[in-house]
């Protein structure tokens, strides 16, 4: 009997890397505190999932009703698992 490991789905790539119409949940961020207080404000935090809209500058995601343009330079420092099957 061969025992197969199983894939890892949830590895972590940078926002940056989706394609569009990719859903993702947030992991973590490398965001100073006030960049992580704006962005939680709008709904995009820890665990919050989200669909990628458009990818580009700026990049357009919808988190629930909302949608929030994000810069290039913001997208590759927040961290986000692919998912396949987020609300």
């Amino acid at each position: 009997m061969t025992i197969v490991s199983p894939t890892i789905e949830h590895e972590c790539i940078p926002l940056s890397q989706l394609g569009e119409r990719e859903k993702a949940v947030v992991h973590m961020t490398e965001l100073d505190a006030d960049e992580q207080d704006a962005l939680t404000a709008m709904g995009l935090h820890e665990d919050a999932s989200f669909e990628l809209c458009q990818q580009g500058q700026p990049c357009i995601i919808q988190v629930e009703a909302t949608r929030l343009g994000l810069s290039k330079e913001i997208t590759s420092r927040i961290m986000v698992r692919r998912c396949g099957v987020c609300n």
